[in-house]
């Protein structure tokens, strides 16, 4: 079923709107096409409003945040929700089906480009840079790009860990409090064993962040989440594994990018940990 467009869902709710919420609406009805390119401290100014007014606005019209009003803007411009990818069918040329492999992804990581909250992005990369201590779940086909923040935060962050056992994620969120992070990795936001790491981190004081499909059980639980929503797929040609490996590797820079020099001790010691386990030729 389509969605109505966003000014008739805005001109919908404007009764239950706080005078401060109708700016919002105001400004958002007044252009929509302009939100993709906005970012929610920019909305917010816009409009003379918080921060928080805006997000308020957004559940208000059923969405989990700014991130997913953009991509409502986005999804509308392209005429609808994105295509799904050409499926990879018995007797597809194998030329061929590679090529729709590659289609799907460049449909998803774009969509994913023009929705990124750049300062959403930039304070989930801060609070690692914070963080005592770096815990990394993510179980099934999420854990690869779990394994690789864990390498790409070693450098920058403290105590990094990442697990795809389950009990282990349990007994490690039993020991974090409040000068720790959980970054939980799942495609589906369901998988259990994070979920439950998860809510016991947060209940221990724990920062959650989470790359995740929005209003999941995991989502819910976090402080922020990255939205990781691609149309999955069956294996072979899945999008949703480039994506979350594609954010995970954005967090990453944001986190370098952001981090203090590290001393040159440091470094030398990290390129000599780096070389002793490299093949000389």
């Amino acid at each position: 079923m389509r969605e109505a467009p966003l000014r008739d869902r805005i001109a919908a709710i404007l009764g239950r709107l706080t005078p401060a919420e109708r700016k919002v609406a105001e400004l958002v009805a007044a252009d929509p096409a302009a939100i993709p390119a906005s970012t929610l401290a920019a909305l917010a100014r816009g409009a003379g409003v918080s921060e928080p007014t805006v997000i308020r606005f957004c559940r208000a019209l059923g969405l989990e945040g700014f991130a997913e009003l953009r991509l409502v803007v986005v999804r509308a411009e392209a005429g609808g929700a994105a295509p799904a990818p050409r499926p990879i069918a018995p007797g597809m040329p194998a030329g061929e089906a590679a090529a729709a492999v590659l289609e799907g992804a460049i449909a998803t990581l774009d969509a994913a480009r023009r929705t990124l909250d750049g300062e959403l992005v930039a304070r989930a990369a801060l609070a690692l840079l914070r963080a005592a201590r770096v815990e990394i779940w993510a179980c099934g086909a999420s854990f690869p790009a779990a394994r690789h923040l864990e390498g790409a935060l070693l450098g920058l962050c403290r105590g990094v860990a990442a697990r795809d056992d389950g009990a282990m994620q349990g007994l490690a969120a039993a020991t974090l409090e409040g000068d720790a992070v959980a970054l939980c990795l799942s495609r589906s936001g369901a998988d259990r064993d994070v979920v439950e790491a998860a809510r016991i981190a947060a209940d221990g004081g724990a920062t959650v962040l989470a790359i995740t499909r929005p209003r999941s059980p995991l989502a819910a639980l976090a402080t922020l989440t990255l939205p990781c929503e691609a149309q999955e797929g069956g294996a072979p040609g899945n999008p949703a594994a480039l994506l979350q490996l594609a954010l995970a590797e954005g967090l990453a820079s944001a986190a370098s990018l952001l981090a203090p020099p590290a001393t040159p001790a440091r470094l030398q010691r990290l390129l000599a940990a780096r070389r002793a386990r490299r093949i000389e030729a």
